[in-house]
This record gives C-alpha cells, sequence and structure tokens, in this order.
C-alpha cells in the first residue's frame, strides 16, 4: 500500500482546522462599581476590576445576598429579581449591562459603552460557558459594603471587586466588554478632508453693468493716430477716381 504525500496529509490538517467545530472567543468584561448617598447621583465610592472569560460573552448572576431588591438592566429591558430570583443570565456579546440597588439615581446607572441588545433572562439554565458572577451586600459600622466576585463554571476565580456604600445609599455594578476608558472608535471615519489654505486669493465679484452700458472709454494715442490716417488716405482715394475736365 503506497503512503500518501506529505503535502496531502498536510492539506487534510489545515482542512481539520477550517472545518472543524468552533470554539467560542475569550470575553473580556471590564467590572465597575460605585456607590453614594441617596438622591445624589455622584459616587462617594468606586472601583473597578477585569477578568477575562474564555468561553464567551455570558455572565450568569448565580448568587445574590443581602441586598433586597437589585434590578438588571440592558438595551434589550431590565429585570427586577432578589436573591431567590436567581440566575440572571447576561449576554454581553454587543454591548453592556449593570446591576443597581433599588433607589439608584437614573444618572448613576450606566455600565459605559452601548448598551447590550440582549435583555437579561431571570430563572432558566445557566449554560456551561458562562462566567458566573456572585453579589453580597454585607452591613458595616458606616453603612454596607459590595462585593462582586466572578468564577468560572468550575470554581476557579476570575476576579473580584468592593466599595463601600454610605447609610441607606445605593450601589450600581456595571458589566462593560469594552475598556470603559477608551473612546469609542468612529463607525465610518471616512476621508480626512482637504487641507485649508491659509491664505486664499482675493476673487473680485462679478460685475452687475450690462455690456456696452458703462462709460465711454478713452482711446490710446496708437488708435487714434491710426485712425486719422486711415481717413486720409480714404479722402485722397476719393479724389483719385473722379473724372478730370478737359480744358
Amino acid at each position: 500500500m503506497r503512503r500518501a504525500p506529505a503535502w496531502i496529509a498536510a492539506l487534510g490538517m489545515l482542512a481539520a482546522l477550517a472545518f472543524g467545530p468552533a470554539t467560542a472567543k475569550a470575553a473580556g468584561v471590564w467590572v465597575t462599581l460605585a456607590a453614594g448617598l441617596p438622591g445624589s447621583a455622584t459616587p462617594t465610592d468606586s472601583s473597578e476590576f477585569q477578568f477575562d472569560n474564555p468561553h464567551g460573552p455570558m455572565v450568569a448572576v448565580n448568587s445574590f445576598t443581602g441586598g433586597g431588591i437589585a434590578e438588571a438592566a440592558t438595551g434589550g429591558g431590565s429585570s427586577f429579581f432578589s436573591g431567590v430570583g436567581t440566575p440572571v443570565l447576561l449576554n454581553l456579546a454587543n454591548g453592556s449591562a449593570y446591576i443597581a440597588s433599588n433607589g439608584t439615581p437614573d444618572g448613576a446607572k450606566s455600565a459605559g459603552g452601548t448598551p447590550a441588545s440582549a435583555g437579561p433572562v431571570p430563572g432558566g439554565s445557566v449554560p456551561s460557558s458562562a462566567a458566573l458572577l456572585g453579589v453580597d451586600v454585607a452591613p458595616t459600622n458606616s453603612g454596607s459594603k459590595l462585593t462582586a466576585s466572578v468564577t468560572d463554571g468550575n470554581g476557579n476565580s476570575l476576579g473580584s471587586g468592593s466599595v463601600n456604600i454610605p447609610q441607606n445609599g445605593w450601589w450600581v455594578l456595571g458589566l462593560n466588554p469594552n475598556d470603559p476608558t477608551q473612546p469609542t472608535p468612529p463607525s465610518d471615519p471616512g476621508s480626512p478632508p482637504p487641507p485649508s489654505d491659509p491664505n486664499p486669493p482675493t476673487i473680485p465679484p462679478p460685475s452687475t453693468t450690462p455690456p456696452g452700458t458703462g462709460p465711454m472709454a478713452t482711446p490710446e494715442p496708437a488708435t487714434f493716430v491710426l485712425a486719422v490716417i486711415g481717413g486720409a488716405a480714404a479722402q485722397l482715394w476719393r479724389r483719385s477716381r473722379l473724372p478730370v475736365p478737359i480744358g
């Protein structure tokens, strides 16, 4: 039995890589935490951390303790839940989401960037590829403390952060698949405008006087002399054609 040439085996490996089962793209997520006094959208404390989910853009709030009622929101809608209302699934494939406490001012409800188009999905099953987010609000001497921790499906820690909440204050947790510290690139930068001339030429305005109606121009001297010579020559030519009288 003949062995297949090496180049045929190489092509087979390339085809297997190109048309084999697709794997989920790793997703980096920036988590921002903020808290503030009641009635004010200005945070009194904030922090952030970043984690990478090697299995894709899905994040599930799988535990929520000590926080009463919270709101999960994206561009596709919002869902109110408590500790018994988890899990809440968030799809960050094309935008951000936030989770906020009851009473958070509207001006503080943001995760930065464009909100995700898919709405939160409360209850139900959690995909094995989803990162798991735990949210805990614990009392302190001056108010309470919000702690967010993220793990993968096997319980391995991916990241965590916390902020201090003032007495009776609010808190918000943002999830953004894009770095919120970087400006959003334009959708179509287009061609740059042509450079402008710092000293553009001055163009006189067009004349509004109809042709032939302006002041009579004074003929130049050479033109006047030619006209006189031409008139004299015409007179001589006429006289030369008159009959000569016979005496």
